[in-house]
């Protein structure tokens, strides 16, 4: 998306053109994922922005639209918010909340847990503390934690049932019983919150598909998908995913017919991808 929505634009272009070097590294391939490792990524895409002196100034992760994104890169240029200009209102004796929460968030995006721990625990403390960094600061203590298999996440999403990140916080806990094949724990919170999020056809199709790859619960999985496919707008690309998600369902319980129709369906909405052309060929030779 990045590339064909904001790399694409002209205004980008010109200013990145202008303003920076840019550089785009491929961080699955050898040297890329040696970088990748080096610079504690979390996600992709990852951005980094150095100096002349290669001192990090900022990074981020994801996708940000064309102004967006622009914005962000006048605000490096003039040095609003990086992480030279946090710390050293940090060390200059600026211990607001404001400050030590963006400053942990810079430390917890480069993967230096000590330091973003430390702030964290004095932000859930302190006296001027707001609702949205108290909740993001116990969050990221919990994922931090994960790191050194402590589920202290679990916690705080007992703690705190009802907080606007409970959806952020199962998500992480998922992934982490995924990664070290814990899947009875997997399956429990798959069960209970695929209930609580039955609004979300995103996270519908994520219970969906993981229970075509564990092979189990597969007539509640066709449920989910069915109600996920009926809370997307009709018009939304990204239907297709869903769709592949139900065919690969239906594959699964033998209805390879269904799986057939559906696929087609996917691939209608995005003619030119070939993992749903592979999907089809996949489900044809089962006849």
């Amino acid at each position: 998306m990045l590339d064909a929505n904001t790399f694409s634009n002209n205004n980008v272009i010109n200013y990145i053109g202008k303003h920076f070097v840019p550089l785009k590294i491929n961080a699955e391939d050898k040297y890329g994922s040696a970088l990748f490792e080096e610079f504690k990524g979390t996600g992709y895409p990852m951005l980094i922005f150095f100096d002349t002196y290669h001192n990090e100034l900022e990074r981020f992760y994801g996708y940000y639209p064309p102004d967006e994104f622009q914005d962000k890169l006048e605000k490096i240029l003039k040095g609003e918010n990086t992480f030279p200009d946090l710390l050293a209102k940090y060390q200059m004796g600026d211990q607001s909340s404001e400050t030590m929460f963006s400053l942990a968030n810079k430390y917890f995006d480069r993967g230096n847990d000590s330091l973003a721990s430390k702030l964290y625990s004095q932000i859930i403390i302190h006296k001027n503390v707001s609702y949205n960094m108290f909740h993001q600061s116990k969050l990221s203590l919990g994922v931090i934690a994960l790191n050194n298999d402590n589920l202290l996440l679990e916690e705080y999403i007992n703690e705190f049932p009802e907080s606007h990140l409970l959806k952020d916080a199962v998500n992480y806990l998922l992934r982490y019983f995924n990664q070290h094949d814990l899947n009875k724990e997997e399956l429990n919170y798959y069960n209970h919150y695929v209930e609580k999020f039955s609004n979300d056809p995103w996270f519908l199709n994520q219970f969906a598909w993981r229970m075509t790859e564990l092979n189990t619960n597969l007539d509640l999985a066709l449920i989910k998908i069915n109600l996920s496919l009926s809370l997307i707008d009709s018009d939304d690309q990204n239907k297709a995913l869903v769709y592949d998600t139900q065919a690969e369902i239906f594959w699964k319980i033998g209805q390879i017919d269904n799986a057939i129709i559906a696929i087609n369906k996917s691939i209608k909405i995005d003619p030119n991808n070939e993992y749903y052309k592979n999907q089809k060929n996949k489900f044809l030779e089962t006849i």
